[in-house]
């Protein structure tokens, strides 16, 4: 495959991973890259961002590794499709304000448990920085 095919595969699945997150709740999803040096196995990590413009903030919804960007787009659209569908994770509901803000927010999380809840929200953040309350929805 040329560069050429690969970068529209990459946009490709870009785009299906968008389509996929608007279509469920108007979310904007942003695509954040890194490459790890030290593992030959799983050279990129991509982190899968929302961002919600009523809060003006970035939460992370979901990270994988992979062989290249492609390979992380293949596995992240994999892993929507199952997010969706999962019976392994629970619905946790975050209330927060930035210390000094006066305005509280309240944004949603799906993961295993509570500290994989926290970490999503936290993910690049100060804790100290926010006072926050999470819970646990009850299961429907």
């Amino acid at each position: 495959m040329n560069s050429y095919d690969k970068k529209l595969q990459q946009i490709r699945l870009q785009h299906q991973i968008v389509e996929i997150l608007k279509n469920d709740n108007g979310v904007s999803c942003h695509f954040d890259y890194h490459i790890n040096m030290m593992n030959d196995d799983e050279t990129i990590k991509l982190n899968l961002l929302t961002y919600n413009p009523a809060h003006q903030n970035y939460m992370l919804l979901h990270s994988v590794s992979g062989k290249s960007s492609i390979h992380c787009l293949e596995k992240m659209r994999s892993y929507l499709s199952e997010f969706y569908n999962s019976h392994f994770l629970y619905s946790f509901t975050i209330e927060w304000k930035k210390k000094g803000d006066m305005m509280k927010h309240i944004s949603y999380f799906r993961a295993a448990d509570e500290s994989q809840a926290k970490a999503k929200f936290l993910h690049e953040k100060n804790e100290s920085n926010y006072d926050f309350t999470i819970l646990r929805n009850p299961i429907s």
